[in-house]
């Protein structure tokens, strides 16, 4: 019998558009498309996508995403961890990702840098500093 225990949580994500939105993940980001929901009209709502063991949920919802990120101030921050953050780091630099904020090491003990996505998410990405 299996044990009580809590896995992962996965956020579904509003996104301007769902195609434009895989695609950047993919051709930019590294990650590669997991799966498409297609309603009864015959249109892509909802995607999967995913690098190593990370994955993400995304449907499309432009009104939403325009509230939820309406601005430099009122943005949502997302974390992403990551093994080897200087390799991710240099990895998006010579993609040509504009970041919000470079790779640093922060007093609460993690080196982080952050992008903010095409549908304006604050993306944090961060590794646990070593002692």
């Amino acid at each position: 019998m299996k044990s009580k225990k809590f896995i992962r949580s996965n956020p579904h994500l509003p996104v301007k558009n769902l195609k434009e939105t895989l695609s950047y993940y993919r051709d930019v980001l590294g990650f590669y498309d997991e799966w498409t929901w297609i309603d009864k009209n015959g249109q892509e709502t909802d995607g999967g996508i995913r690098r190593d063991d990370m994955r993400l949920l995304f449907g499309e919802a432009p009104d939403l995403v325009n509230t939820i990120n309406s601005g430099p101030q009122n943005r949502l921050a997302l974390m992403w961890f990551v093994d080897n953050i200087d390799q991710v780091f240099q990895e998006f630099q010579d993609k040509g990702i504009e970041f919000a904020d470079i790779l640093r090491t922060h007093p609460y003990g993690l080196r982080e840098f952050v992008f903010i996505d095409i549908n304006g998410y604050y993306i944090r990405v961060a590794e646990r500093a070593e002692e």
